[in-house]
């Protein structure tokens, strides 16, 4: 992780954000959470390519209150940097 995450609890539950570095492809980070959130029953509602870089997000629940957003991007030394938020949603 780059730093500690951040979490909040608002009217729809808790989320947060965090941010961290990864030997894995900016493909291979958005397959994976793509996975899970599909696992989880959410439906993918966003999905870019820009250059190398790679976004992905998912919804579901309550008027799509629970969420997951990642965007995966090269960064130094070969190593990817992810930006990963969610939304529990009630």
């Amino acid at each position: 992780m780059d730093q500690p995450g951040t979490t909040a609890t608002g009217p729809h539950g808790d989320g947060g954000l965090v941010t961290f570095r990864t030997s894995a492809s900016p493909d291979e980070v958005v397959a994976f959470y793509r996975e899970r959130a599909e696992q989880a029953g959410l439906s993918s509602v966003m999905g870019m390519n820009q250059g190398d870089a790679r976004a992905y997000g998912a919804a579901g629940g309550p008027a799509g209150a629970t969420n997951i957003h990642v965007v995966a991007a090269p960064g130094k030394g070969g190593e990817t940097s992810v930006q990963l938020s969610w939304s529990e949603g009630r």
